[in-house]
């Protein structure tokens, strides 16, 4: 399943879970969307590798 982003640059794409999380990580998109709506990283919550979270990743679904 892969996911919509917005790039720094404004333009759109798609793309997986651990891509995702590597733009994340490099500040390199503003949004990307969830199911419930548009996520901004840096001001939205946002889980990250160094979270500490313990349950199933579930954006491999």
């Amino acid at each position: 399943m892969e996911v919509s982003v917005i790039y720094e640059d404004g333009m759109m794409g798609m793309v997986d879970p651990q891509r995702l999380q590597a733009l994340i990580d490099a500040d390199s998109i503003i949004k990307f969307q969830r199911s419930d709506g548009w996520v901004y990283p840096g001001i939205d919550p946002v889980r990250t590798a160094s979270s500490g979270y313990q349950g199933p990743e579930r954006r491999m679904n």
